[in-house]
């Protein structure tokens, strides 16, 4: 049972490090919209719902993040030629420089908080953490636990 002890550390501290970050980043930058952006400049101009599925997102969701994107002007609309319900929503020159400084931003945050690393554990856990993402993508959903409401979760603690 040793592994099972050490996965659940690995999942604690994988929590902690999300955790940390969140909320030092989530103050000056809101990620879901870093999101957004970013998966519109790396695909070109998306319709919301498409977005809302790329990015497992609500339709509300997609919606609100578009809105204050356009309002900051780092992402324009335009009429979907194919369906004139929607609209598609493409990243503007102002959106990728925005990125690209988020990015950089982050990059040197990050570069401070592991400054004392000998060079070989930067290497490490760049090649653990891109393998841990890897592992994530391929089990997708299928890796959260079931949903059980917050009033049967006593119940099922004890089952």
């Amino acid at each position: 049972m040793p592994q099972r002890n050490e996965s659940a550390e690995l999942a604690r501290a994988v929590m902690e490090l999300i955790d940390q970050g969140h909320r030092r980043i989530s103050r000056r930058l809101d990620l879901t919209r870093l999101r957004v952006a970013g998966l519109l400049a790396a695909q070109g101009p998306m319709r919301p719902r498409d977005i809302a599925g790329a990015l497992d997102l609500t339709a509300s969701a997609t919606s609100r993040h578009l809105t204050a994107l356009e309002r900051e002007g780092a992402v324009a609309v335009e009429p979907d030629p194919d369906d004139s319900r929607t609209f598609l929503a493409g990243v503007t020159a102002d959106g990728r420089a925005g990125i690209e400084t988020a990015v950089d931003a982050g990059a040197a945050v990050f570069a401070r908080v592991i400054a004392d690393w000998p060079d070989e554990d930067v290497t490490a856990a760049r090649v653990l953490v891109s393998r841990l993402n890897e592992a994530w993508a391929r089990h997708g959903g299928s890796a959260a636990p079931p949903a059980v409401p917050g009033w049967q979760r006593a119940r099922h603690k004890d089952a």
